[in-house]
């Protein structure tokens, strides 16, 4: 019998039912997923929605905030607010000298540290003193050694080495390769006690600091348990700290007697509470470099007629470029110089660089001309106008360092695109993994890497966002004057951070 149109039609119907009821959920989530894309105008919109939400918090509508999103491949400014205003970056300011660094320093750069006789050296004694001679390296300490005299310990068996017992004299630890700056001027006083405002000289150890471990003691009124790494005659400790019961605040602190190098611990500990590491800033690095060295050499076997340390600081008084040279130390490359400055924010690093910098480019070892060649590769290098920044120091310790969002993302875009700047993209604090930011984003892990700021009242993040289509997103986050918990606005950046992330 001959079938009718309806018929046919609800056969055809039935197979075709037949056909899809068996897809997977995969295979729907696949169908849902190939919707058409927003377009970029309606992804820009929503993504403002978010971000503008954030920000109307009541505890973020006191900040100043400079923002700007964009998107890396296309150059397309995703997001934007008051980007070209100058801003107060705090420790995002690194990136700047890591950036120059990368740009003019070779990636096999190594800072040199030199021992010359300043004697003839005959029948195993030195008869004179022993020159210690630095150009500015900061990894002379336990960051990338067994402990934090390893480096002298391997230039005293140089010395033993070449058979060399006795020195008549004394070290003369000579620091002229830079010049004697050692703070910058708008640097607050009160930061100078800590490592992270450390003097910056040619000559320099364990992030020209003294680590105090401090330890609970077992009963009320007696001191706490402080001890100094390393142990040397530079320095004296007064604890005049003090148990108190449990609960109670801490109150324990430093501080320096004024022109000595005499620290004096006091306050209150509470019993029970846990251990600690303050690291306290010495006045002079030099002096307090040649201390050291001069105690580890003796502990290797090397005695000295004179235990007082000579600094040299005029470069017209040393003996560098003439006397022979003992023995040599050579530091790991430069990744492992700015490693620190954007993993952990380390400041005398990054001043370290700039002042190397200057004496590498323009043969000044001074901030002022670092800093000129900072900005010279801001505009020749990187592209970014003069006007949308004001350089103070390398680390962005000063409150008078300004950039714009928009300077930074530009700074961003530069390194992601420029293969010589690998080394400060992998030295960059990872998202739930590394550095300062390891424990921040944890639900984006591995997906951010940015560079994080803080000092009073300025709270800033910049860096790359990798989206899960592919893409990846530059951004600076800036919030000034904030009167908020740096805790508080980091959270509230953070949320920034995850407006960005769920771009449709």
């Amino acid at each position: 019998m001959k079938t009718t149109f309806p018929r046919r039609l609800a056969t055809l119907l039935l197979a075709l039912a037949a056909f899809v009821a068996p897809l997977s959920p995969g295979h729907a989530q696949n169908v849902t997923a190939s919707r058409p894309r927003a377009t970029p105008e309606a992804a820009a919109a929503r993504l403002a929605e978010r971000i503008d939400a954030v920000l109307a918090r009541p505890q973020a509508r006191q900040a100043r905030w400079g923002i700007e999103v964009r998107d890396a491949a296309s150059g397309r400014v995703l997001y934007a607010r008051d980007a070209g205003r100058a801003m107060v970056p705090a420790s995002n300011l690194k990136l700047v000298a890591a950036a120059a660094a990368a740009h003019h320093l070779d990636p096999e750069f190594r800072f040199r540290t030199t021992l010359y006789a300043g004697g003839e050296v005959r029948d195993g004694v030195l008869h004179g003193d022993l020159v210690l001679y630095g150009r500015g390296d900061p990894m002379i300490s336990a960051r990338y050694f067994p402990s934090q005299t390893a480096v002298w310990e391997m230039l005293a068996d140089s010395l033993r080495a070449r058979g060399i017992r006795r020195v008549t004299g004394g070290v003369t630890a000579d620091e002229s390769f830079w010049d004697s700056e050692r703070h910058v001027a708008d640097w607050d006083p009160e930061d100078r006690k800590w490592w992270y405002a450390a003097p910056v000289g040619a000559l320099g150890f364990n992030d020209n600091s003294i680590d105090f471990r401090i330890l609970p003691a077992s009963a009320v009124g007696q001191p706490a348990r402080i001890t100094g790494e390393p142990a040397s005659a530079f320095y004296r400790l007064d604890n005049d700290s003090r148990m108190v019961a449990a609960g109670t605040a801490a109150t324990l602190d430093f501080d320096r007697v004024p022109g000595t190098n005499r620290i004096r611990a006091f306050g209150v500990l509470p019993l029970g509470a846990g251990g600690d590491v303050e690291s306290f800033a010495v006045e002079d690095p030099a002096r307090w470099t040649g201390v050291t060295f001069r105690e580890a050499l003796e502990r290797r076997g090397i005695a000295f007629g004179r235990s007082e340390v000579r600094v040299v600081s005029d470069s017209t008084l040393s003996v560098s470029r003439t006397a022979p040279v003992l023995a040599e130390w050579r530091s790991p490359p430069l990744d492992k110089a700015i490693g620190p400055v954007l993993l952990n924010s380390q400041n005398w690093f990054a001043e370290a660089l700039v002042k190397t910098l200057g004496k590498q480019v323009r043969g000044e070892g001074s901030w002022a001309a670092g800093l000129a060649v900072e900005r010279a590769f801001l505009v020749d290098v990187a592209g970014i106008d003069s006007a949308e920044f004001v350089l103070r120091d390398g680390s962005g310790l000063s409150a008078l360092n300004r950039i714009t969002p928009h300077a930074l993302v530009n700074l961003l875009d530069y390194v992601r695109r420029t293969p010589r700047q690998a080394i400060v993209r992998q030295a960059m604090p990872v998202s739930g993994g590394t550095g300062s930011l390891r424990a921040r984003l944890t639900d984006l892990p591995g997906r951010v890497a940015a560079k994080t700021g803080y000092i009073g009242g300025m709270d800033t993040l910049s860096g790359y966002l990798a989206m899960p289509d592919g893409r990846e997103i530059l951004f600076s986050i800036m919030a000034n004057e904030s009167g908020q918990p740096s805790a508080r606005m980091k959270a509230l950046i953070d949320d920034v951070v995850r407006a960005i992330a769920a771009e449709a």
